[in-house]
């Protein structure tokens, strides 16, 4: 049996980030989501989880009131410094 290890935190920003992003009107290229992915991952504690591979992993303290907080404060804070100064062209 073979298993992996995952940030589940990387799901948890996921789930919401495009919809962020669109909200913000930023773009949505994926140069600018993984930038902003990365920005707010560096300011969140990682959650790592083992699964088998390919087993789709359960959530895990995704409901926590104050974790919501805190990721949808490191992805807005993402959003806005990627907005601001995107890697491309604009």
């Amino acid at each position: 049996m073979h298993y992996e290890l995952k940030n589940h935190m990387e799901t948890i920003v996921d789930q919401d980030l495009r919809k962020l992003m669109a909200e913000n009107g930023m773009c949505d290229c994926d140069r600018c989501y993984i930038d902003t992915m990365a920005l707010a991952l560096n300011h969140l504690p990682p959650k790592y989880v083992i699964t088998r591979v390919g087993e789709l992993m359960t959530e895990i303290d995704a409901t926590v009131v104050q974790q919501q907080a805190d990721v949808l404060g490191a992805i807005l804070n993402a959003i806005k410094i990627v907005k601001n100064k995107p890697s491309h062209e604009t």
